[in-house]
C-alpha cells in the first residue's frame, strides 16, 4: 500500500535533520517529505499517512494526526518534547532556560531568538557548537564528528538563519499547555526515548506516553541521547519497525 510518511523537524531544526546520519533506506511503498516548517506551515498531502516527529516536532505531529484521524496509520514520536508546566522538569532540560523565558518574558525571547538568527545565518558553525556543548551519551561522539558538524551548520543556516519567525511561534505555542491535545489522537503511536537524552529528558517522555490513548511501544534506548536517538529511530523505522 502506497503511503506517505511526514517528517517533522525539531526547531531549531528543518529538513536536513533527515540527511544528519547519511541517506536512510525507505521502503519503495513509502514516500517520504519533510516540509520545512522555516517557510511555511505543512501542507498535508492527500492519502494514507504515517507521521514521524521529532523533538519539538512531534507536537506538530500529534496535531496532524488529531486534524486527520481517519488517514493516519501510525505515528512514530522520536525524543519527543511533550507538555511540560512543571519548573523541576524544565530545569533538567538543556533548552530548559530558553523555554522559561519564552513562557516569561516572551519579548526579551523574541529578542533572544533573533540574535540565534543572526548566528545561524553568519556564524553556523559557532551556533552548532553552543548547541552541541552540553551533548552527552552518544551525542557527545556526535558533537566531535566534522560531519555531522557540518551538516548541522547547514540546516541551521537555511532554517533559523532564513527566518525566527517560525521557531519562535512554535516555541511560543509549546511553552503554552496543549495537553488536551493528546487525547484526540486515536492512531497507534510509537514512541523512541534515549534515556541519556538531556534535551528531553525521559520523565517528559514517559509522561507523554501515560497520556497519549495508543501507545503501542515505548522503545528505551539506552546509551543515547537527542541526536543519537533520531540516528537509530530513523534507521528502524525505514527498515519498518
Amino acid at each position: 500500500m502506497k503511503q506517505t510518511a511526514i517528517y517533522c523537524h525539531g526547531q531549531p531544526g528543518g529538513p536536513g535533520e533527515l540527511d544528519l546520519f547519511g541517506p536512510m533506506d525507505w521502503s519503495a511503498d513509502t514516500t517520504v517529505i519533510a516540509p520545512d516548517r522555516n517557510g511555511a506551515p505543512v501542507n498535508v498531502p492527500a492519502g494514507t499517512l504515517i507521521l514521524i516527529g521529532f523533538s519539538l516536532g512531534a507536537k506538530v505531529a500529534l496535531e496532524i494526526a488529531a486534524a486527520h484521524p481517519d488517514r493516519v496509520t501510525h505515528i512514530h514520536l522520536v525524543a519527543p518534547a511533550g507538555p511540560v508546566e512543571d519548573d523541576a522538569i524544565l530545569a533538567q532540560m538543556a533548552g530548559g532556560a530558553l523555554f522559561r523565558m519564552a513562557r516569561d518574558r516572551p519579548r526579551m525571547f523574541a529578542v533572544t531568538a533573533r540574535i540565534q538568527s543572526l548566528a545561524a545565518r553568519f556564524a553556523p558553525g559557532l551556533l552548532t557548537r553552543a548547541l552541541l556543548a552540553s551533548a552527552q551519551a552518544e551525542d557527545a561522539t556526535l558533537a566531535r564528528d566534522p560531519v555531522f558538524q557540518k551538516h548541522m551548520a547547514t540546516m541551521l543556516s537555511t532554517g533559523l538563519g532564513r527566518s525566527a519567525s517560525a521557531y519562535v511561534q512554535e516555541i511560543s505555542a509549546y511553552v503554552r499547555p496543549w495537553r488536551n491535545l493528546l487525547p484526540r489522537v486515536s492512531a497507534p503511536v510509537t514512541i523512541w526515548l534515549g534515556e541519556e537524552d538531556n534535551w528531553v529528558p525521559p520523565a517528559v517522555v514517559e509522561a507523554l506516553a501515560e497520556a497519549l490513548p495508543n501507545v503501542v511501544a515505548l522503545h528505551h534506548l539506552p546509551g543515547l541521547s537527542h541526536y543519537s536517538t533520531l540516528r537509530q529511530a530513523l534507521t528502524r523505522i525505514a527498515a519498518g519497525a
